[in-house]
């Protein structure tokens, strides 16, 4: 099995009510599947502000969202102080911190495949991104 950091896009589009959200849900599950899936709080804190600001979707939705399909199935990598060195490194790379502390979470456990809209991500190396064809 591979290790795949999942991104906060990815669970936007399955905690958004759309035209695609079975097609991400199925994705996830076979992520699911084949793969050791991790994310971290960065990608959470994400996905509570941009559900609420973009889509409107209740904090309390969201939290749901995360407590049933997240958290029993996607482990959370801890932030560290180390993390925050690994993030200079990838500051060059990411025109967002939060990128490089994603990054510097993905580094220090191993994990090269990134599951991600977010095509910055290309630049940064040791990072293999890939998205789903929708």
């Amino acid at each position: 099995m591979t290790s795949v950091f999942i991104d906060t896009d990815f669970f936007i589009y399955m905690n958004t009510p759309t035209k695609t959200i079975d097609k991400f849900i199925e994705h996830y599950e076979a992520e699911l599947s084949n793969n050791r899936t991790f994310t971290n709080l960065i990608v959470l804190d994400e996905l509570i502000y941009v559900s609420r600001k973009k889509y409107g979707i209740p904090v309390d939705v969201t939290l749901e969202f995360i407590d049933s399909m997240i958290l029993p199935f996607t482990s959370i990598l801890p932030l560290e102080e180390s993390d925050y060195l690994i993030m200079k490194d990838f500051l060059p790379y990411c025109p967002k911190p939060s990128d490089a502390l994603i990054a510097s979470s993905m580094k220090r456990a191993s994990i090269k495949e990134l599951l991600s809209e977010d095509n910055d991500f290309d630049k940064v190396p040791g990072i293999e991104r890939r998205w789903i064809g929708l």
